[in-house]
């Protein structure tokens, strides 16, 4: 940090950001009018300030973010701009103060929406999960008390006092018994909403609506993509059983795993890092996974994806090698490729779908002393390929309940992942009940441990101390659309 105190840190990130609007067209293709997205610019910065030291100094910023959560193009404050918000098409999603937010989208039409936008030559994008972190991160340094509509139209720490609300969203859910509003107006509150305590920052981060981000689980496990490019004039082979890269994505690669390269997943045993973006992939078994094996020009991508089970927080997870039946006692199991750990105990509970299945015993590649259907869930076959993971008892709720939204885990924040992949993502290691002090004792976590789920972050206007930068539910499924979700869109330089 250069040796300047948190006040003079704070003082010139304050000092590099500015917001600017953009103009744009209403859809793609050809617009029927002009609209203007307001977007604030993430100073690159080093973290500060943080109650975990591991999380100091990590370099992020250099990005243009929503001011606003995204709005149709045509909304109003009377009005959504749309009938159909579950269907952008051409739409483009806006930033802008004073209107109906763009709720009642999934996951991938929200993406989608951010797409549709194109300004200053470049494309827009649903936020990612770094660029999420950089403003929770930076808000801690830069307003750690932030605040937002967590209760009903104001913050939860904040009097029921006329100038703590928001402006009402006329077209928000009804308020329960003793409340007088739900949803407000995008950019509406008191600038402690911002995430730099000031008009200029990035607003209602917290609360409001949770917000779509980047990043999918499976059955449990994170995959985080780390991208090279083939280093070779020539390209390479199918046979080839060396391939040099270059621009490789750090921290640094395994020393074994497994690339894909178009539709080919390569199996490496050695991994050569040159120390400046260059290196090289040794002991390649070509067609790996049953894939084919092919050629490749010079400047391919090379996909190296990282799995870490995030869901339950500290938990572990695996794959059936084999199709399992309803009765079956021991169950066979690998780990993904690229896997991060932990590794499965010696003794547990695992979720397969909705089923919840404890174990005795465990070798190399089998869980042993299997009782099926436990804590009154139904036992079922499963295919060869099914992810799972463990159970963490501390937080299983609504635990015999079918279908996609059956059981599901839900703590508080105890701390965030110091893992130097996750350190950049503000993804919780371990949770609470309670929470820690540290973080306030907000920032709720919520997941369901199997099929496809979607990231949301921030909470809610209902949230309470669950709210918060830190916030994250992965408990949707990407195509879930509700009036209490929306979204923003980022873009970089």
């Amino acid at each position: 940090m250069g040796g300047l105190s948190l006040a003079q840190l704070r003082d010139q990130i304050l000092a590099g950001t500015r917001e600017r609007h953009f103009i744009h067209g209403d859809v793609t293709g050809t617009p029927t009018k002009q609209v203007v997205s307001t977007m604030v610019y993430i100073p690159k910065f080093k973290t500060a300030g943080l109650p975990q030291p591991e999380l100091n100094g990590l370099e992020l910023g250099g990005f243009w973010v929503d001011k606003y959560q995204c709005s149709h193009p045509n909304a109003t404050s009377t009005t959504r701009g749309t009938s159909t918000p579950n269907s952008p098409g051409t739409a483009i999603a806006v930033s802008q103060a004073g209107v109906v937010p763009w709720t009642d989208i999934d996951w991938n039409n929200a993406k989608i929406a951010c797409e549709n936008r194109f300004v200053d030559g470049g494309q827009c994008h649903l936020m990612t999960p770094k660029e999420w972190a950089a403003i929770a991160y930076l808000s801690w340094l830069l307003n750690p008390d932030l605040k937002g509509n967590t209760n009903y139209g104001r913050d939860h720490r904040d009097a029921n006092s006329w100038e703590n609300f928001g402006i009402k969203d006329p077209l928000a859910p009804t308020p329960p018994t003793g409340q007088i509003m739900t949803r407000v107006l995008t950019g509406t509150g008191p600038s402690t909403w911002s995430h730099n305590g000031q008009a200029n920052g990035v607003f209602d981060i917290v609360g409001n609506v949770w917000e779509w981000v980047d990043l999918l689980i499976e059955d449990g496990v994170y995959a985080h993509a780390k991208t090279a490019k083939i280093n070779d004039a020539d390209g390479i082979t199918a046979a080839d059983s060396t391939i040099a890269l270059k621009n490789i994505e750090y921290p640094a690669w395994p020393a074994s795993g497994v690339v894909t390269i178009g539709t080919e997943d390569i199996k490496y045993t050695s991994f050569l890092d040159n120390g400046d973006g260059t290196g090289a992939l040794i002991g390649c078994t070509r067609g790996y996974n049953g894939t084919t094996a092919a050629s490749a020009a010079n400047n391919a991508v090379v996909t190296l994806k990282l799995r870490y089970c995030i869901a339950p927080p500290g938990g572990a997870a695996a794959k059936l090698t084999a199709n399992i039946t309803a009765s079956q006692t021991t169950i066979p199991y690998s780990y993904p490729d690229n896997y991060r750990g932990p590794e499965l105990p010696n003794a547990g509970t695992i979720q397969i779908d909705n089923e919840q299945i404890t174990y005795t015993g465990k070798t190399a590649t089998e869980l042993t002393g299997c009782t099926r259907g436990a804590n009154g869930t139904t036992a079922a076959a499963a295919n060869a390929g099914k992810g799972f993971a463990t159970v963490d008892l501390n937080f299983n709720y609504n635990v015999t309940a079918t279908g996609d939204y059956g059981q599901y885990g839900y703590a508080k924040l105890n701390a965030l992942s110091i893992d130097p992949e996750l350190k950049y993502l503000a993804l919780p290691a371990s949770v609470s009940s309670g929470g820690n002090s540290g973080y306030k004792n907000m920032h709720g976590y919520w997941w369901r441990a199997y099929k496809q789920r979607a990231a949301l972050r921030g909470g809610y206007w209902g949230g309470g101390s669950v709210a918060g930068a830190f916030a994250l539910a992965l408990n949707d499924l990407p195509s879930y659309a509700s009036s209490y979700i929306g979204f923003r869109a980022c873009k970089s330089i």
